[in-house]
C-alpha cells in the first residue's frame, strides 16, 4: 500500500493493487446524505490509472500494509494505517508437485500502526523522526498515541485470506470476501466501528472494480488475543487461535459477570486447527466469567477478594437465558464446566445460583473444584468428568483427498471461573489434547509425530502467557483501558463517509432498475426419502423424473442413510453420503437433457441434504451457508435433527430444510418441540432464520401418524379415501391449530401413505408390531414466490420401508443482468464526468453536493422520451416498503409539502385534535388574534 498526502485542500490517498481511496474532510457540508452528529469525510474511489499524483506527496518514511479504519479523537478525524506486521500463522496449506508448502491462509500479528490526520498536517512531522525519541513523541503527544500503544502491543491479528473472526467449521474452506462481510462475528472484531463505513463503501463500488478493492487490504477485520502456527516439516501443522470478545470492553471497570442483554465479561473463543497432508480438523472451546450478576469484594485477613452475588436466580435468569441462547445458536449443544475451588460461603451461594439457572435452562453443568496445582498434577481427572460430552460433541474434520467432511463439532464447552484466566488454559489444553488424540486415531492419521505434541504444548504455553499478560494489564489499570476502549467502541466516534459519485450512480441505477433486471420463473424439484440404511443400486427414475420437464434445481433430503455407532468421535460415515451424492448426480444427469452440478451437501448422523443445479443457474447461486441442529435425546444425539441451507439465487433468498423428527404414535408433543427447536436454533449470517427467506421448502421424515385404527387406515387406502385419512393426520391437525409449521402450506395429498412397508414389497407392515400406515414423509413450503405444481410418491421404488416423496415447484426470481448493469454504470459515470471534466477536485465535490446533475438532464434520458416529462396522473401510491419491495418519493428526492397559507396571518387551530386523520368540522387554520396569547398557551398545554 502507498500513502499520498495533499496539502491544500487537505486529503489523504491510499493506493493498493491498482485501486485508490481518497479521503477529504468536508467542513460546511449541506448534503442530506450525511449522518447528523457524526464527523463527515468525503471519499472517492477510482482506478489507479485515473489518479493524478501531481498535487500529492508520497510518504516514504515507512511501509504500509493495511487500512485499520477511520476514527474521531478530540474532534479530529484520523486514518489508521498498519505499518508493520509479522506473519505468525498459516492454518491451511497445500503441497505442490515438488513437495513445497504453499500457504492458503496467512495470519499477521500487528507490530505498529500510524494515525494520519485528515483535518490538518499538524502531526505529520512526528512520523518523520524514526528515532526512539520520535516514537515516544508519537505515543505521548499524538492524539491517537493511546490507540497506537494498544494496537501495537502484539495482541492484535488479521488475515487477508479468510475470516479470522470465525472458526474453521463456521467459515468453511473457501475464502470469499462477501462471506466474510456477511458472516464475521462482530463480537470479535475490534475495529468494527472504524471499518463499518468502509464496508458500506464497498457495496457501492461497481462489481467490475471490486476485485481491485478486495485485494488492496482496504478492508481488514482485527481480532485480539493470541495466534500462532507451528509446523512439523511438510507433514503437519498445529495452529492455536484465541479470540477475545469485545463484550463489556467499553465499561471495563464496572462490568463483571453478565449484563441485561446476556453479554458477559472476559469471554474468549479458542480454536485449535491441525492440518496434515491428507486431513484438516479443528476444535472450538469457549470461556468467560460466571454468567451471573456479581462482583469481587475485599475479603477478611488473608483470603483476598471474594465474589459477592448481587442478584438471585429468578432475577438473573432472563439474562442467563439470552447468553446461552446465543451460544446454542452458534455452537449447538452447550455444556458448562465451572473450575473454581470453593473457599467461602459467598462462593457456595454463587455456585448454587449458577446450578439453579443452568437447571432451569436445561443445560448440563460440571463442577471441577480442584486447585490450579491439582489440575496441573492430575489432568486426567478433567477427562474423566468430561469424556462423555467430548464423544457426543465430536470434532470438525475434512478429508482433502476425497473432498468430504468426515466429522462435525455439534457442541461446545462453556468454561467459567471466578479467576478465569488462571485455570481456563489448563482445562482447554487437556480437552484439546484428548480430542485431537481421539480424532487422529479414528482417522488413522500417519503424519502426526512425537514432535507434534511438543508443538501442541508450546502453543498452549504461549497462549497462557499472552492471555494472562492482557488480563494483568487490565487488572492493574482498569480506568486507563476503560477510557481507551470507550474511544474505540463509542458509536459517536464513527466517521460518516460521503461518497457523492457512487450515491449518484446508485440513485439512478435504482430509477432505471427495469433496464437491467427481469423476472424469471424456475422449477425446483424437492424430494425426501428415508432409505432405511440401505445402499441400493435400484434405479430412482420414478422419483427423480416424475415429469418430462427438467427442473432447474434439485433439492434432496435423505434420512437414515447410516446407522449411528455410539462411542465414535466423528459419528458419521462419509463414504455413505458420497455414495448417495454420486448416485443421485449420475441419475439426475442421465434422466435430463441438462448438465447438473452439486452446489451443497451436508450430513448430520443419518441425515443428508444435497442441492444440485444446472449450468445456467450455477453462476446465479451465491451466499451459500449451511446449519444443523440435533434433536435426538434432548439435543445431544444426531439420530434425529435437521440440516438447512441458505442461498441466494440471483436476488432471491431461499432456505431448504430436511429434518427427521421423533418417532412414535404418541410423540406428537415431542415432534412439535423438535420443530420449535429447529426453527429457533437454525441460524445463518446476521441472525437470519428459516422464516426470513423469500422461499422455504421444508421436507423430511416428520414421523406424524394417522389417528385411526390399523384396520380403518388400511381399508381407506384400499378405497383410496385419502380425504378421511388426512382429516385424522397428526401433522394436518397441528397445522390447522397453528402449532407446528405455522404459515407453511402443503399441497393436497393424492397418494397412499408412504410408511411402513415390508422392505422389497408393496405390502404394508406385517411384522409383529403391525405399524399403522402413515404419511410420515412430507414436503411443506412457505413464501409467495413459490407455487407447487406436483406432489407425489414413487410407489415403484421398494427397497426401503418408506417410499420416496417428491414435489415440483415453480419459483419466481428477480434476476440481475450484470453485463447490462455494468454498461449502464459506465454510461452514467461518463455523463457525470462530462459535466465535471473542467472543474478542480474541490469544485467537483462541491458541485456534486449542491446540484442534481443527472436529474437536470431530463431525468437522464428516460426509457420513454416521449412521455418522460408528462405528469403522471391518477397513479396510486404503491404498497409500503418491505425487504422485497421498496419505493421512494420523487425519483430519490426528498418529499416536500407546500401549504398555501400565510403563517403571519394564520395558525393551526388548537381546538382540533393533533391526530390529522380524526374527523372534525372545525377548520384546520384560524386567524391570529382570535385567541389571546394566554388562552392560546393554555390550549396548547
Amino acid at each position: 500500500m502507498k500513502v499520498y498526502l495533499r496539502k491544500s485542500p487537505r486529503a489523504i490517498a491510499l493506493v493498493s493493487n491498482g485501486y485508490v481511496l481518497i479521503f477529504e474532510k468536508r467542513q460546511n457540508s449541506t448534503s442530506s446524505f450525511l449522518k447528523g452528529g457524526s464527523p463527515k469525510v468525503t471519499v472517492q474511489s477510482v482506478l489507479e490509472s485515473a489518479f493524478d499524483t501531481e498535487p500529492y506527496t508520497q510518504l516514504n518514511h515507512t511501509t504500509f500494509t493495511a487500512l485499520f479504519g477511520l476514527i474521531t479523537v478530540k474532534g479530529q478525524v484520523f486514518i489508521g494505517i498498519i505499518t508493520s506486521n509479522k506473519k505468525v500463522g498459516s492454518p491451511r496449506w497445500k503441497l505442490n508437485e515438488q513437495d513445497k508448502v504453499i500457504e492458503e491462509e496467512t495470519i499477521y500479528q500487528i507490530l505498529n500502526i500510524n494515525f494520519y490526520c485528515i483535518d490538518s498536517d499538524k502531526y505529520d512531522s512526528m512520523f518523520q523522526d524514526l528515532s526512539d525519541i520520535g516514537y515516544e513523541r508519537q505515543l505521548t503527544e499524538h492524539p491517537c498515541g493511546h490507540l497506537k500503544m494498544l494496537i501495537s502491543d502484539g495482541s492484535f491479528y488479521y488475515s487477508n485470506d479468510f475470516d479470522i473472526t470465525n472458526s474453521l467449521q463456521e467459515r468453511g474452506l473457501v475464502h470469499r470476501i462477501e462471506y466474510t462481510i456477511d458472516n464475521q462475528d462482530q463480537r470479535y472484531v475490534w475495529n468494527y466501528n472504524q471499518i463499518s463505513e468502509i464496508v458500506q463503501l464497498r457495496s457501492r463500488i461497481a462489481v467490475q472494480e471490486r476485485p481491485y478493492f478486495d485485494s488492496g487490504s482496504f478492508l481488514v477485520f482485527l481480532v485480539r488475543g493470541f495466534c500462532q502456527t507451528i509446523t512439523d516439516g511438510i507433514s503437519s501443522s498445529c495452529t492455536l487461535i484465541s479470540r477475545i470478545s469485545t463484550e463489556g470492553m467499553n465499561n471495563l471497570s464496572e462490568f463483571k459477570g453478565i449484563d441485561q442483554s446476556g453479554k458477559v465479561s472476559n469471554f474468549v473463543e479458542t480454536e485449535i486447527i491441525v492440518q496434515t497432508r491428507r486431513n484438516v480438523f479443528s476444535y472450538t472451546m469457549t470461556g468467560g466469567d460466571i454468567p451471573l450478576n456479581w462482583e469481587l469484594v475485599e475479603g477478611q485477613f488473608l483470603h483476598g477478594k471474594k465474589p459477592k452475588l448481587l442478584s438471585k436466580a429468578s432475577t438473573v435468569q432472563p439474562s442467563f437465558d439470552l447468553h446461552f441462547d446465543e451460544l446454542m445458536s452458534k455452537y449447538g449443544v452447550v455444556s458448562i464446566v465451572n473450575v473454581s475451588k470453593p473457599k467461602n460461603d459467598a462462593y457456595e451461594a454463587m455456585i448454587n445460583t449458577y446450578q439453579k439457572c443452568a437447571s432451569s435452562k436445561g443445560i448440563d453443568l460440571t463442577l471441577i473444584e480442584d486447585s490450579t496445582s491439582a489440575l496441573n498434577r492430575i489432568p486426567h481427572r478433567i477427562i474423566y468428568l468430561l469424556q462423555q460430552k467430548i464423544y457426543e460433541f465430536g470434532s470438525f474434520a475434512y478429508d482433502m483427498d476425497k473432498k468430504i467432511y468426515v466429522g462435525k463439532q455439534t457442541g461446545v464447552f462453556r468454561i467459567s471461573a471466578v479467576n478465569l484466566f488462571k485455570k481456563l488454559n489448563i482445562v482447554e489444553k487437556v480437552i484439546s489434547a484428548d480430542v485431537l488424540e481421539l480424532t487422529i486415531n479414528e482417522l488413522e492419521e500417519k503424519d502426526i509425530s512425537s514432535d507434534f505434541w511438543k508443538s501442541h504444548d508450546s502453543l498452549w504455553k504461549s497462549n497462557d502467557f499472552w492471555l494472562e499478560r492482557l488480563n494483568s494489564k487490565h487488572s492493574k489499570n482498569p480506568s486507563k483501558y476503560k477510557k481507551i476502549y470507550r474511544g474505540l467502541f463509542d458509536p459517536s466516534a464513527i466517521v460518516a463517509l460521503y461518497d457523492p459519485l457512487h450515491i449518484y450512480v446508485t440513485r439512478f441505477l435504482r430509477q432505471r432498475r427495469h433496464e437491467y433486471t427481469f423476472e424469471k420463473e424456475i422449477s425446483i424439484f424437492a424430494g425426501t426419502f428415508n432409505v432405511n440404511g440401505k445402499l441400493s443400486k435400484e434405479k430412482l427414475e420414478g422419483w427423480l423424473k416424475p415429469e418430462n420437464e427438467s427442473p432447474d434445481l434439485y433439492v434432496i433430503g435423505l434420512e437414515e442413510i447410516v446407522e449411528l455407532s455410539p462411542g465414535h468421535m466423528l459419528a458419521t460415515d462419509p463414504y455413505i453420503k458420497t455414495f448417495w451424492e454420486k448416485k443421485l448426480l449420475s441419475e439426475i444427469n442421465s434422466y435430463n437433457d441438462k448438465k447438473y452440478h452439486a452446489v451443497f451437501n451436508s450430513q448430520l448422523g443419518g441425515l443428508a441434504l444435497l442441492v444440485f443445479t444446472d449450468e445456467e443457474n450455477k453462476s446465479r447461486i451465491k451466499h451459500i451457508e449451511g446449519d444443523m441442529k440435533k434433536t435426538g435425546f434432548g439435543g445431544i444425539s444426531s439420530n434425529k435433527g435437521a440440516i438447512a441451507v441458505h442461498l441466494w439465487l440471483s436476488n432471491t433468498k431461499f432456505c431448504f430444510v430436511v429434518s427427521h423428527l421423533s418417532a412414535g404414535l404418541e410423540n406428537v408433543e415431542q415432534r412439535h418441540n423438535d420443530y420449535k427447536s429447529i426453527a429457533k436454533h437454525i441460524r445463518f449470517s446476521k441472525g437470519t432464520r428459516i422464516k426470513d427467506h423469500d422461499g422455504v421448502i421444508w421436507m423430511g421424515d416428520f414421523n406424524f401418524r394417522i389417528l385411526l385404527s390399523n384396520d380403518d387406515v388400511r381399508q381407506a387406502i384400499i378405497d383410496k379415501n385419502y380425504h378421511r385419512l388426512f382429516e385424522k393426520d397428526q401433522l394436518n391437525q397441528q397445522m390447522i391449530s397453528g402449532e407446528s409449521f405455522p404459515f407453511f402450506d402443503e399441497m393436497e395429498i393424492t397418494f397412499p401413505p408412504t410408511y411402513k412397508f415390508n422392505p422389497g414389497t408393496d405390502v404394508y407392515d406385517t411384522s409383529e408390531k403391525m405399524r399403522i400406515p402413515a404419511w410420515t414423509d412430507r414436503i411443506l413450503s412457505r413464501g409467495e414466490i413459490l407455487r407447487q405444481e406436483l406432489y407425489g410418491s414413487a410407489e415403484d421404488i421398494v427397497f426401503s420401508d418408506h417410499r420416496p416423496v417428491y414435489g415440483l415447484f415453480t419459483a419466481k426470481l428477480t434476476v440481475i443482468d450484470e453485463p447490462k448493469k455494468a454498461k449502464l454504470v459506465a454510461s452514467i459515470k461518463d455523463s457525470i464526468n462530462e459535466t465535471l471534466k473542467d472543474l478542480t477536485e474541490e469544485e467537483k465535490l462541491a458541485y456534486l453536493e449542491e446540484n442534481d446533475i443527472l436529474a437536470s438532464k431530463e431525468e437522464y434520458s428516460s426509457s420513454n422520451p416521449a412521455t418522460a416529462n408528462e405528469p403522471k396522473k391518477n397513479k396510486k401510491l404503491p404498497p409500503p416498503s418491505s425487504d422485497q419491495h421498496k419505493w421512494w418519493v420523487g425519483n430519490g428526492k426528498q418529499a416536500k409539502v407546500s401549504l398555501q397559507v400565510n403563517p403571519k396571518k394564520y395558525i393551526l387551530n388548537p381546538e382540533r385534535s393533533s391526530n390529522p386523520f380524526q374527523q372534525s368540522e372545525l377548520p384546520v387554520f384560524m386567524e391570529r388574534g382570535q385567541l389571546s396569547e394566554s388562552d392560546l398557551q393554555n390550549k396548547m398545554e
